[in-house]
């Protein structure tokens, strides 16, 4: 239950086939929104969408390294 005037970042670490729900869920908001993407050669086609590349080799269930990595660098422990 986001606000729609929320003006913070929202960000995505999930598996594509979340991708379209997220979408779904935050459309209209007012902040940017910014989809990591890893495990595979290709960028997600989403629009509205800021788009993150993380470089990893594990191809299944990396964006959980991902968000592991997002949340070292804001804790300043990365």
């Amino acid at each position: 239950m986001l606000p729609r005037q929320t003006e913070e970042d929202i960000r995505f670490f999930g598996g594509m086939d979340y991708l379209p729900l997220f979408c779904s869920l935050t459309d209209g908001v007012r902040g940017r929104r910014i989809v990591s993407y890893g495990g595979s050669a290709r960028a997600p086609e989403v629009s509205g969408c800021t788009l993150e590349r993380f470089d990893t080799r594990t191809r299944t269930n990396w964006h959980y390294e991902c968000a592991n990595a997002f949340l070292d660098a804001a804790l300043g422990a990365g």
